[in-house]
């Protein structure tokens, strides 16, 4: 396997066939990614009504009796606050699968005929059963690793909580170290086996994409792929988890000048519309309309960069571990040939 000549080429694929940045960008928004929590700080102090706090707070509840009005109000906007996450997930599950369908097919669709797709093309090469395949073999590998996991944790605990229960601290003792033990064993077995699960997750995503096999068999002959081409496939993880390191280096000043710049952005005309607040109201309004005013104005200018690089990213390695697929496959293809040809000629 031509290692050097792969990572070119995705570089090239991902530099020009531009379609895809937004289907990275998507796949950056939806695979990966977290959000935070502001908080807000708040005053209060004891005195009459002519004080700054609420008027008539003397220790008592400063919102009156809560009524089942309020109570039925508050659950019903907590169901809809549920019902909302729950599509934004499902949404943003959808969307996952199917960008990265569509960006193995449109890699795969480039190598073969020089073509570049446009998104509505590539949108519809990646709505398809394969995504739904797709999510169901991540579903389904994911809870087998789990529930594998979860059980030798609790096996390598069992030392310690089978004398947990006797009076005997020098037996607590020797059952922790063991646990102990068990548990750093459990934890670097997982490390080793999560890694080679993703290494054949990698070829079974390209098998179910792109020859069009169930989950079962597509797991197989990922396996079957890795297990032939060990050594190759290893030294491909290697040389793509230094890629993604040199990538992370590159980009964490980028990303902190990004932030600086949003904060900046954001900053000046939240300080501006809470100055001009505090001239008409006092308390936290000022602090709450400044947020509302530079919130959105932080995260559009921190967002829009930084899924573009992360698109950018996620593009590079699907496109190169596709490229890797497509040359094993050549690969099998000249090893069968140079066998059969003897063959014939016998």
């Amino acid at each position: 396997m031509n290692h050097i000549k792969i990572l070119k080429r995705a570089l090239n694929i991902t530099v020009n066939y531009r379609v895809l940045w937004i289907f990275g960008i998507l796949l950056a928004l939806t695979s990966g990614g977290g959000g935070g929590n502001g908080g807000g700080s708040s005053r209060s102090g004891n005195g009459s009504s002519g004080s700054g706090g609420f008027p008539g707070f003397n220790g008592q509840n400063p919102f009156g009796a809560i009524t089942p009005a309020i109570t039925g109000t508050i659950i019903a906007i907590s169901i809809g606050l549920v019902c909302l996450i729950l599509a934004l997930i499902v949404i943003s599950t959808l969307v996952r699968y199917v960008s990265e369908t569509a960006v193995i097919r449109m890699v795969d669709q480039n190598e073969n005929s020089g073509e570049q797709l446009s998104f509505r093309q590539g949108w519809h090469l990646g709505w398809s059963r394969a995504a739904w395949k797709m999510f169901l073999m991540d579903l389904l590998v994911s809870l087998i690793f789990v529930a594998v996991l979860l059980a030798l944790l609790l096996v390598a605990a069992a030392p310690l909580l089978a004398l947990l229960a006797k009076n005997m601290p020098a037996l607590q003792i020797v059952g922790g170290v063991i646990s102990a033990g068990l548990l750093l064993l459990v934890v670097f077995a997982a490390i080793v086996v999560g890694l080679a699960v993703e290494l054949v997750m990698l070829f079974a995503r390209r098998v179910v994409v792109l020859e069009d096999l169930g989950v079962r068999a597509s797991l197989q002959r990922a396996y079957s792929i890795v297990r032939q081409r060990l050594g190759d496939i290893i030294l491909m993880g290697v040389m793509m988890f230094g890629v993604g390191l040199a990538w992370a280096l590159v980009t964490i000043p980028v990303i902190l000048a990004v932030v600086v710049a949003g904060a900046v952005i954001g900053g000046l005309p939240a300080l501006l519309a809470g100055s001009i607040t505090s001239l008409l109201a006092q308390g936290n309004l000022p602090w709450i309309v400044a947020a509302i005013i530079g919130t959105p104005i932080f995260l559009l200018v921190v967002l829009i960069p930084t899924s573009l690089l992360g698109g950018w990213q996620k593009i590079y390695a699907s496109s190169a571990w596709t490229l890797a697929y497509r040359e094993v496959l050549a690969l099998e293809k000249t090893k069968d040939s140079a066998e059969s040809s003897p063959a014939a000629a016998a």
